[in-house]
């Protein structure tokens, strides 16, 4: 039985999911990788590492410090990101830099205008 209750709620949702927006219909943030990219940030900098890239980004009237997989982010890019994982007090090692609060990003792009 909850086979089937699981197998009915799996086809409307995704029978919902195919939906198309109707006309004049504010756009739904993309989606990368199935992960919904709902925040917005303007890249101030970035620390390349071998493996992750730090980003300072401005958002509203904060500073935000991202990390993630390393990727090409210019200065004064516009770009999307998904929720992440935050973490105070974070000292990076490679980078011998105590960030009071950083947000690790697995799905991040650039807004193309």
């Amino acid at each position: 039985m909850k086979t089937i209750i699981f197998g009915l709620v799996l086809a409307f949702s995704t029978l919902s999911m195919a939906e198309t927006l109707p006309d004049g219909h504010p756009s739904i943030p993309q989606s990368q990788g199935g992960k919904i990219l709902v925040h917005e940030g303007t890249v101030i900098s970035t620390i390349p590492t071998k493996n992750y890239t730090y980003v300072e980004i401005q958002q509203g009237d904060e500073i935000i410090w991202l990390a993630m997989q390393k990727k090409e982010l210019p200065d004064g890019a516009k770009i999307r990101y998904a929720q992440g994982a935050v973490m105070k007090n974070f000292y990076s090692n490679t980078l011998n830099k105590e960030f009071p609060s950083i947000l690790f990003v697995q799905s991040v792009e650039i807004v193309k205008e």
